[in-house]
């Protein structure tokens, strides 16, 4: 109850401030690799106002403007780069100056496909909507199994602007699932899938499920702008993150971004689910986390961060607690409120940082920590207090001078209970989907990624993973999952799993 009168209250205090406004891009959108090159290939970082990389929140609005104003004379171009320019202003055609993104042969009297990249739209000054389907299949083998699996997803994407400020994204879709070995593996374990809620299924192999996202967005001033939705965000310029990620289900999120000289600074106030297993008819139980990133541009090619989230459940008598007011000063450090409530809620801070360099290469990487003690790891005794995650990559781009043939190489580690809580309401986790790393932690990860694209439209991508990690087995939890609790740990037997299968 407090969340909405806090919200309510800000949509009084900036309604009536108009500045323009537009969605954001798709996370996991094939523009956000073609913007990383571009920003690369340039020599200098993307301002705040322009695109920034380690949020993952692109206006579209603001990527037709970088893209319709791109200097190509100072920056040299392949014809595939051109080809991804072209691709960027289709894409984002309602905020593009260029005339190319209107179709050659529109249909019904310019009623469908008046411009190539919307089946439908309409596109006046204050008000803009663009209809279009969503289909994606796949067909895979899995080796392991001796079984063929497939996805298939169907639905449709909405989006578009009222007036000058107001901006608006939905997306819903249909989805048919054939799991793959590690998905099953996944969910024998969680009873979940990957990025969904409640699943359908009659031999607990083949799943049929809904998606479902959507936002709207306020433009609160020149440098604000307050997005309230169901969905998902990402933190960091890896293809994993340690801090927040898009791996677990949607969920209902406030978010405030404030770009303004250097600075691109992140409120999200969320709330999660506890897991409740499909056969369950009761509503799972909540809690809530409230997250801050913030930015700045230091040099034109060196960005640093820092990151800061508290996971917390207000459990009053009732089934389900509320939202603790103290996290939703959007300035205050948040660890301090932690401390001076002498609450369980978990805490989370962390840093990454982002060096461009010599027009080929981009360095990034995350250090993010739940509790430390440095006598304790002086004395290297495997104490399971010391939780923190470290991320370390390159993007190496135009490899050996061979047009956008693109290499990334990435390392990830977590200690045990990085992400857990000795209050099992507290742990970084959502409908048994982890908000950070996939693996949840105690574990190591090296990742190879190569991209190439010999021709406009042809993009090859293969991707190599290697992990290792300390399996929780025999009903025990020794670190890599977590919904279980860990005030039932036996230390002994922790530490010495610790040391013998995986962290030092």
């Amino acid at each position: 109850m407090t969340m909405k009168i806090y919200l309510l209250a800000l949509l009084v205090t900036i309604f009536g401030v108009a500045h323009s406004q537009s969605s954001y891009i798709p996370m996991n959108s094939y523009s956000f690799h073609v913007l990383e090159r571009m920003e690369i290939k340039q020599g200098r970082l993307a301002t705040p106002q322009e695109f920034h990389t380690s949020t993952r929140v692109y206006k579209r609005e603001s990527i037709a403007h970088y893209i319709d104003s791109f200097n190509v004379i100072k920056t040299p171009l392949s014809k595939q780069d051109y080809f991804n320019l072209t691709y960027l202003q289709n894409d984002n055609f309602e905020y593009s100056n260029s005339e190319g993104t209107k179709s050659i042969r529109p249909l019904f009297n310019e009623q469908i496909f008046e411009h190539k990249a919307a089946i439908f739209d309409v596109n006046y000054q204050d008000f803009k909507l663009i209809i279009n389907p969503v289909f994606y299949s796949q067909l895979g083998y899995d080796i392991a199994a001796n079984d063929f699996s497939y996805f298939n997803n169907a639905g449709i994407e909405i989006r578009g602007k009222i007036g000058n400020n107001i901006a608006y994204y939905t997306q819903y879709s249909d989805v048919n699932h054939r799991l793959e070995n590690w998905d099953q593996q996944f969910y024998n374990r969680y009873q979940a899938i990957p990025g969904a809620a409640f699943l359908k299924s009659s031999d607990k192999k083949t799943f049929n499920y809904w998606q479902a996202s959507g936002y709207a967005v306020l433009q609160a001033g020149k440098y604000f702008d307050i997005q309230l939705g169901h969905g998902r965000n990402f933190f960091g310029n890896g293809f994993r993150s340690l801090m927040m990620s898009d791996f677990s289900r949607d969920h209902l999120f406030l978010r405030a971004n404030t770009r303004i000289w250097k600075i691109h600074y992140s409120n999200i106030w969320g709330q999660l689910y506890n897991f409740a297993r499909p056969s369950q008819s009761i509503l799972p139980k909540r809690h809530y986390f409230a997250t801050t990133h913030a930015s700045i541009n230091l040099t034109k090619k060196l960005n640093v961060g820092l990151f800061q989230t508290i996971v917390f459940q207000r459990d009053s008598g009732y089934a389900n607690g509320g939202f603790d007011a103290q996290y939703l000063n959007p300035i205050i450090f948040y660890k301090p409120i932690e401390n001076g409530l002498n609450s369980p809620d978990k805490a989370i801070m962390g840093f990454d940082m982002k060096y461009n360099f010599a027009r080929h290469f981009s360095a990034y990487g995350q250090l993010v920590i739940s509790e430390f003690n440095v006598s304790q790891l002086l004395a290297q005794r495997g104490w399971t207090g010391n939780k923190h995650a470290v991320q370390l990559g390159l993007k190496y781009i135009d490899v050996f001078s061979v047009n956008n043939l693109d290499l990334q190489l990435e390392y990830n580690q977590a200690r045990p209970y990085m992400y857990s809580s000795f209050n099992a309401s507290n742990a970084y986790v959502n409908f048994n989907q982890n908000m950070a790393h996939p693996l949840g932690a105690n574990f190591r990860e090296i990742i190879g990624i190569i991209r190439f694209q010999p021709a406009e439209k042809l993009n090859i991508k293969a991707i190599a993973i290697i992990s290792r990690y300390g399996n929780d087995t025999n009903n025990s939890n020794w670190g890599k999952i977590l919904e279980i609790a860990t005030e039932y740990l036996n230390e002994n037997m922790a530490m010495l799993l610790v040391k013998e299968f995986l962290l030092p």
